[in-house]
């Protein structure tokens, strides 16, 4: 079955970016003129996503604003003879239909926030997109994992190699290599100590999931820090008969909810764009490191 349909958390609180993430969510915060979330809402639409559920939280107005149609900015535009910026407010949602849902009970860990996914996801394939990572590659990184999961049919869980050092950062997977970048997960744990994992195999930020998750979800207890981990009902998942399977994939990836992530974001986005790649550069050399 073709995977039509992405969830996309943003109900926290974002404290790593206090206070600008007092009013503003952080998934509107911008890499240079595009908020975070249109890059995410982009890569899904390149993907073959049809439709979008946006897990909201606190400020969630903010996000119904920008994806409304603004006929007032409009006529201002076409008043000011500006109307060449229109093209960049219209059909922010491109192909794809997005709605909203908010996370009962304020913000309860990952694995609580999509399960609020169940009536929406159905009984279909989803992918989940994490709502403050976007990459840059060849191809889109949730396509990269959708294309597993053509291969398999089953659970494909994006993840990527880290430091040894920073494995107690990431939720982390163990397993058998079955081909290039390919791995059947025989164990997950979220946030391990280094002694306590054989793998330095980071979960990432793009999966697709069979919708066999929520049963997993329903029955999961809160976890580390009081929260309901999704990783646990991963890991619930491996012992299935289809089990669950994890891909390294070939896109950069960029932790825009982490300050100095959130700033190479924005050095690799200006570097990309052709009338500002050489001022960038120049001004790099100037600072005399």
């Amino acid at each position: 079955m073709k995977v039509r349909k992405a969830v996309v958390p943003v109900a926290g609180f974002a404290t790593r970016f206090l206070p600008a993430c007092k009013s503003v969510p952080k998934c509107m915060l911008t890499i240079l003129d595009k908020p975070i979330i249109q890059y995410i809402v982009d890569e899904a639409i390149a993907s073959g996503i049809e439709e979008i559920l946006l897990v909201v939280g606190r400020k969630k107005e903010v996000l119904l604003d920008y994806f409304s149609d603004d006929t007032e900015l409009k006529d201002f535009l076409r008043e000011k003879g500006k109307e060449s910026f229109i093209p960049q407010i219209e059909n922010l949602s491109g192909k794809a239909k997005i709605s909203f849902i908010e996370e009962e009970g304020g913000a309860k860990g990952l694995g609580h926030a999509i399960y609020m996914a169940k009536d929406f996801v159905g009984n279909e394939p989803f992918a989940i997109m994490y709502g403050d990572v976007i990459f840059q590659g060849e191809k889109p990184c949730l396509k990269e994992i959708i294309e597993q999961y053509e291969k398999l049919g089953t659970s494909i869980i994006g993840t990527q190699k880290v430091d040894w050092k920073d494995v107690p950062k990431y939720g982390n997977v163990s397993g058998e290599e079955v081909s290039d970048g390919l791995y059947k997960v025989e164990k997950m744990q979220e946030k391990p100590r280094i002694e306590d994992t054989k793998s330095n195999l980071a979960i990432s930020d793009r999966h697709v999931l069979l919708p066999e998750l929520f049963d997993f979800l329903e029955k999961t207890k809160p976890g580390k820090g009081g929260e309901i981990q999704v990783t646990d009902a991963y890991n619930s998942m491996v012992g299935t008969k289809q089990g669950v399977y994890a891909y390294c994939y070939k896109a950069q990836r960029f932790d825009s909810g982490d300050k100095l992530g959130f700033i190479k974001a924005g050095i690799d986005e200006t570097l990309r764009r052709p009338e500002l790649k050489d001022d960038l550069i120049n001004y790099i050399k100037s600072l005399n490191f």
